[in-house]
């Protein structure tokens, strides 16, 4: 026995598909130009994990890209021709 409970008695904490849909539209609007982790975090109300994952997820789709880094921080872009 692990100690976990069992996967019935947790707690739902998946959001709607129309939830993710509009927090990715509105970091897609945020990215009319490009921005750090932390405009985007600061500018939309996320966690830094929150607006990681996101961003990684966009990537993966995508439909945004690394800049580039500067001084350890890493800007973001809408990727060319989508979005």
């Amino acid at each position: 026995m692990t100690g976990q409970p069992h996967p019935a008695h947790r707690r739902k904490r998946r959001r709607a598909p129309a939830a993710a849909e509009a927090r990715r539209h509105t970091v897609l609007i945020a990215l009319e130009r490009p921005r750090t982790q932390a405009e985007l975090r600061d500018l939309l109300g996320f966690s830094n994990s929150g607006i990681l994952h996101l961003l990684r997820r966009l990537e993966r789709d995508g439909l945004v890209r690394p800049a580039e880094r500067v001084a350890g921080t890493r800007v973001w872009e809408r990727a060319r021709g989508r979005g």
